[in-house]
């Protein structure tokens, strides 16, 4: 089975990779963070990124590795915070201080990743990000790292982190306006753009930010393809706000910091944002290609994703949770299913999902009925116990300490409440008589 792919014309000796991370510790030089890159090679990833290069070089306590230093001066500051409901991660949230990335840094990873043998099918793709909103600050950055001769050059203008430094983003000054504040205001993001796509005949994509919202998402990837950009990153991470700590008067949950700062929230709960933006900029914008991420945790997820018009896929949720050796289990996933499947390669099911995406109106809803499948059914009430008409709990002749559910078909509407509150899936939907 061939698994490689191309994105922007380059190719990729699979499409499933990890998204751009920061290693969150200045303390990780480039030759040192080219080792873990070099796991993510060895697990098969089909491409590399160098994420979130500004203008500038590193002061010299972040040379030195000034722990001390590094802290009194706010650089290099994250905390984590895991969110769970029950005994499963649904997400987490992130908040952090400048954690950016030099040039410096950027040549001695990509030289030391090309010395130690990186394959030619796994493309190198440098993300740039400048703290102004001025397009020419963005051009000559955009050409100074077109020396380093990536493969790709994306423009970071979904990053959070400047908005973590503020509460009331109506102040943020014009100026302000990069990272996920400039993918969510037009009027800065496309002479960026323009000056990027001039500044280098390396193809050019842009990170997408949720804060953008749909439809305009739609606007802003039509606009870019226009431009000249050739991919768009559906990533979906988008600001939030952690819960409070109920049982400890109001205050923050973060570990080790003692406010509740805005952070980005990312896991599992974005798989479906990413779908979102996926489908219908594949669906409405086909002249730009769409590299997914967000929430991927499963090989399925992978494959669900191509079905949707990904062009190729990144994780870091898919790492987190099941460690780097994820990435050669959804190699292995993606050449049996295809095998399975009768598919050669990935072109022969990209895409092919996005003809069952309509809208309401253009589609008929069957006149089933809900029906309880009794071998199934655990006799808990939830169903019963919920808002449905139709349904009644009556005792059970076999057990009377419980309760089963009974149906009236002539008050079911198929609505499918019922079986979103099973446990069990007992419940299924059939044609009525």
């Amino acid at each position: 089975m061939d698994i490689s792919t191309t994105l922007a014309g380059v190719k990729m000796r699979s499409p499933f990779g990890v998204s751009p991370h920061n290693l969150d510790k200045a303390w990780f030089p480039g030759s040192k963070a080219a080792e873990l890159y070099m796991k993510y090679i060895n697990a098969g990833a089909g491409f590399i990124y160098v994420p979130a290069i500004v203008p500038g070089e590193p002061t010299e306590w972040e040379k030195k590795l000034d722990f001390r230093s590094l802290f009194e001066n706010q650089q290099y500051v994250g905390r984590w915070l895991k969110v769970k409901e029950g005994n499963a991660v649904i997400a987490h949230i992130y908040t952090a201080k400048n954690l950016f990335n030099y040039y410096s840094w950027a040549e001695e990873l990509i030289r030391t990743l090309r010395r130690r043998g990186l394959p030619e099918d796994v493309p190198i793709i440098v993300q740039g990000l400048v703290h102004s909103g001025n397009p020419e600050d963005w051009e000559n950055h955009i050409r100074k790292l077109s020396e380093l001769e990536p493969d790709l050059i994306e423009l970071n203008t979904g990053c959070p982190v400047g908005m973590m430094g503020v509460i009331d983003a109506r102040k943020l000054p014009p100026e302000a306006k990069w990272g996920m504040a400039m993918g969510a205001a037009p009027e800065v993001l496309f002479p960026v753009m323009r000056a990027a796509v001039k500044a280098t005949d390396i193809p050019v994509g842009f990170k997408l930010t949720p804060e953008a919202g749909y439809p305009r998402m739609l606007y802003i990837a039509e606009e870019a393809a226009k431009i000249g950009l050739k991919y768009v990153v559906t990533t979906h991470k988008y600001l939030a706000i952690a819960p409070p700590d109920i049982w400890n008067g109001g205050r923050p949950l973060y570990p080790a910091l003692d406010a509740n700062c805005p952070g980005d929230i990312g896991g599992p709960a974005l798989r479906f944002s990413m779908y979102k933006a996926t489908a219908m900029i594949s669906l409405n914008i086909p002249q730009i290609e769409c590299f997914a991420g967000g929430g991927i945790t499963r090989p399925e997820h992978v494959v669900e994703a191509i079905m949707l018009g990904a062009r190729a896929c990144q994780t870091l949720t898919g790492i987190v949770l099941n460690g780097i050796k994820f990435i050669t289990e959804v190699n292995k996933f993606l050449e049996s299913y295809m095998e399975k499947c009768g598919y050669s390669k990935l072109d022969d099911f990209r895409g092919i999902a996005l003809k069952y995406i309509k809208p309401t109106h253009d589609v008929v809803f069957p006149y089933y009925v809900a029906e309880v499948d009794e071998s199934r059914c655990i006799k808990c009430g939830k169903c019963g116990e919920s808002y449905c008409p139709a349904i009644e709990l009556v005792s059970d002749p076999e057990n009377r300490a419980k309760r089963r559910p009974v149906i009236t078909p002539e008050l079911c509407s198929c609505c499918g409440m019922c079986a979103v509150i099973c446990p069990v899936d007992a419940i299924k939907y059939v044609p009525r008589n």
